[in-house]
């Protein structure tokens, strides 16, 4: 009989427990959340030309013929154009500050793939692909950067970099025959550190 009795006790505590607990009573600590930072702007940006300073020409793309229609490619750089802060600004009007930086620049502020592919895989499509045929693309990094301040901040000064490339060069050599004297110092180049390898 007290088995029973403290049985049923046990069980309208664990009841009661569990009303006293149920889902309408938690009280939920809800964590406040940040509020949002606010998005600065920078105002009438005053921009100077810092110059531009260019590399050595740099292969991006290299293919070789080992046989009829079969081709390796032996080096693909993801060549591209880019942008790079110092420091990274949080304005909500950075487009409108890089739209100041093109006015001042030789080229566009944009950053986007370098279109190198296209052309060399048309020229040597239209070509006899026979075995011992190099295809090279090079090309010659460039770097502009400008410095930046702000009217409502003219204490700071903030430097874009651009690096992009210029001053393209494609062709095609035959690897079995004797390049030509005459031949340009980018193809001089693929010939003496491509065609003997394989």
């Amino acid at each position: 009989m007290k088995r029973s009795i403290i049985a049923a006790s046990a069980f309208f505590l664990i009841i009661g427990a569990a009303s006293c607990t149920s889902p309408g009573n938690i009280q939920s600590e809800v964590t406040p959340t940040a509020p949002p930072k606010p998005t600065t702007t920078c105002d009438r940006p005053y921009v100077v030309n810092d110059g531009e300073s260019e590399g050595e020409p740099t292969f991006i793309r290299i293919d070789k013929f080992s046989d009829q229609d079969l081709s390796k490619t032996l080096l693909d750089k993801k060549a591209a154009s880019s942008i790079t802060w110092d420091p990274q600004p949080e304005w909500g009007n950075q487009d409108e500050v890089i739209k100041s930086v093109d006015e001042v620049s030789a080229d566009t502020i944009e950053e986007q793939p370098f279109p190198y592919v296209e052309g060399l895989e048309a020229m040597i499509k239209n070509s006899e692909q026979s075995p011992g045929l190099l295809g090279y693309y090079a090309a010659t990094p460039l770097t502009y950067t400008f410095s930046i301040q702000c009217q409502n901040d003219q204490d700071k000064w903030y430097k874009l970099s651009f690096s992009t490339w210029t001053d393209s060069d494609l062709g095609l050599l035959d690897c079995n025959l004797k390049l030509d004297s005459e031949a340009p110092d980018v193809a001089r180049k693929a010939y003496g550190e491509y065609c003997q390898k394989s």
